[in-house]
């Protein structure tokens, strides 16, 4: 029988376990503490990862010795998203982090961690939630936030909408800003790309990414930035560097509302009329917040409960 040397080294590691699980316990008669154990098992996970990383011809792919990063799913020009699963939980998070050309890029990390403070303190059943702020080894920022699973762009490439879909996926949307608003910040970068769905849940969407957002009454020169947002979809304000205030989402809203009126099955005049009430030019000219929006939507009067 031919010797298979996968065998014989499995053997060999099994010999090395069986002796390194005798001295993880000690002797029966003097076991160590429960707490103790964890400690010397984590030591030996850490020794592990730092090995593997070694033998890799690749970057390491766990986070803070906790999270796995699974796949790349959005990279922009400074950032990168990934889907991670966190090692002992086995829960899925979203994870962004600069690029490693920008690791010691001021403006990028100021900007991150801008975003993390605001993310930080949104909480809102329409608001993608930001958990926590980790810092890697080589000191990029890494926002880990909730993982939901399909982005409305995704969504609207794989068939016709109805009009009451519309409807829901814009209830959500202007309840998220109404809390975005009341909190004091403009998202600045409302999109396809930024709104979440949890199994094409429209009612159950929820605004993400807040790396532009400001200040109500902030521009983004005062941040280093000439221009931040989507161009298409950017109001006339934003476009010119001005201060910002919540209207200049919604006029992101109607051009996202109009959008949506092209995916869908049906006319529906009322839903055409306010996509252009909203996206009108002058600000003054739009519905004055949120909340007079979602009544012209003739959505629900109470807000969701918040998460």
């Amino acid at each position: 029988m031919a010797h298979d040397p996968a065998e014989a080294d499995f053997a060999e590691i099994a010999r090395h376990f069986s002796h390194l699980w005798q001295a993880l316990n000690k002797s029966a008669d003097k076991p160590n503490s429960p707490e103790t154990r964890q400690i010397l098992v984590d030591r030996v996970r850490d020794a592990l990862d730092r090995g593997e990383a070694r033998l890799s011809d690749t970057d390491p792919k766990i986070v803070a010795n906790s999270f796995l990063l699974e796949a790349l799913i959005h990279e922009g020009a400074f950032t990168q998203i990934y889907r991670a699963r966190h090692r002992d939980l086995g829960t899925l998070h979203a994870i962004k982090l600069p690029r490693p050309e920008h690791a010691d890029d001021p403006v990028v990390r100021k900007l991150m961690l801008r975003e993390a403070d605001i993310g930080m303190a949104l909480r809102h059943s329409h608001i993608a939630t930001t958990q926590t702020v980790l810092r890697l080894a080589d000191g990029r920022p890494a926002l880990v936030m909730e993982w939901i699973g399909s982005r409305l762009a995704d969504l609207l490439q794989q068939r016709a909408l109805s009009p009451g879909e519309v409807t829901a996926i814009m209830t959500s949307v202007l309840f998220g800003l109404q809390a975005i608003h009341a909190a004091g910040f403009v998202h600045c970068d409302l999109s396809p790309l930024n709104l979440l769905s949890a199994d094409g849940d429209f009612s159950r969407l929820k605004i993400a990414d807040f790396g532009v957002a400001l200040e109500v009454g902030y521009r983004h020169g005062q941040f280093d930035l000439a221009f931040a947002g989507r161009p298409d979809l950017a109001s006339p304000e934003q476009m010119a560097g001005e201060p910002l205030d919540g209207r200049s989402d919604l006029y992101a809203a109607g051009l996202l509302l109009s959008l949506l009126l092209q995916h869908c099955k049906e006319r529906d005049e009322g839903l055409e009329a306010l996509a252009l009430r909203l996206s009108e030019r002058a600000p003054q000219d739009r519905p004055q917040n949120a909340k007079a929006a979602l009544h012209l939507l003739g959505g629900p009067a109470k807000r969701p409960v918040q998460a």
